[in-house]
């Protein structure tokens, strides 16, 4: 009977143990987002027309890199959207916008003239507006 509680004592330790280590090797990747005002300027919005070349439909961040002719030159904007959760309760879907879609992004401008973008809207060929933030 004492072998029995002492192994399954064994067995309660080795579970907490290696509960507080699997939470310890992955608390790095929860702790490492970046704050807005690192990357983004809050007080300066940008809005240009382009061709989306690529498309990132997941966490943490939608992305969507645009081909933006600037003085006869093609740059790539890398632009930044809300997770897809948020983004998926205000009507986005991972086909809302696709390779190739021709449209207008308005946002908040890349700090060090970064070519970055975090989404305030994006307005498609039609007329359809997709709404990340609101800004205030």
């Amino acid at each position: 009977m004492n072998q029995s509680m002492n192994r399954k004592k064994s067995i309660n330790y080795l579970t907490i143990y290696l509960f507080f280590l699997l939470n310890f090797i992955s608390a790095p990747s929860a702790y490492c987002h970046h704050s807005f005002t690192a990357e983004f300027i809050a007080e300066k919005t940008l809005t240009f027309s382009g061709t989306i070349t690529q498309v990132w439909f997941k966490n943490p961040h939608v992305r969507y890199l645009i081909a933006v002719k600037h003085d006869g030159n093609e740059e790539i904007w890398d632009a930044r959207g809300s997770p897809v959760v948020w983004l998926a309760r205000k009507g986005w879907t991972r086909d809302s916008i696709k390779v190739g879609d021709k449209v207008t992004m308005h946002g908040f401008a890349g700090r060090d003239d970064r070519r970055m973008l975090s989404i305030i809207n994006i307005t498609l060929k039609d007329g359809t507006i997709f709404v990340d933030k609101v800004p205030e």
